[in-house]
């Protein structure tokens, strides 16, 4: 079993980081996937110093990214193919507006090609399936644009994987989704 933290948009927000951190300190997550848009070097160099083992993609508000790439070498330009507990997990920041984005997240799930996409860009938190896929979009860490400030959690195991999107000021769960593989 895997338990992932998915965060993304915090557009230099440091004071939900501080959140974020005391969060990411009692829960017990194996990796961290980021989705684009930290902003500055100085956000990533916070984000490091409390998530475990982060990677991801950049989005189109990241400036420097041959700066942000040396100090976080494991982060790459959209898309990222990942392998979680034999999930096939496709990874992206997104495109353009949300309109295109969308349509960008419904033909990989109908593909058949993954099994989960996630994806940031949008602000607007969202788990949900389509057919045998999980979507997830973790909404904003900056609460800029948004209704509230969110994460998600993915947690995976060999036969079902569930996603959860919370709301970081109430920790309460807004969206829940599952997919379990056929045995």
């Amino acid at each position: 079993m895997t338990k992932v933290l998915v965060v993304s948009d915090i557009h230099d927000n440091l004071e939900t980081l501080t959140k974020l951190k005391s969060l990411v300190l009692r829960e017990n997550y194996d990796l961290t996937i980021f989705l684009g848009d930290f902003t500055s070097p100085f956000t990533l160099r916070e984000l490091l110093n409390f998530t475990p083992k982060l990677f991801g993609v950049f989005g189109n508000n990241d400036g420097d990214k041959t700066l942000l790439k040396s100090l976080a070498p494991q982060l790459a330009d959209q898309p990222l193919e990942e392998v979680l507990d034999g999930w096939r997990v496709f990874i992206m920041h997104g495109f353009k507006d949300q309109k295109l984005t969308e349509k960008i997240v419904y033909s990989l799930c109908t593909s058949g090609f993954y099994d989960i996409i996630l994806y940031g860009h949008t602000h607007v938190p969202r788990t949900d399936t389509i057919g045998k896929c999980l979507i997830v979009n973790p909404g904003t860490l900056s609460g800029y644009l948004a209704q509230f400030k969110s994460y998600a959690e993915l947690i995976t195991s060999d036969f079902e994987a569930t996603a959860r999107v919370i709301e970081l000021e109430s920790g309460k769960c807004v969206a829940e989704a599952t997919i379990r593989k056929q045995v």
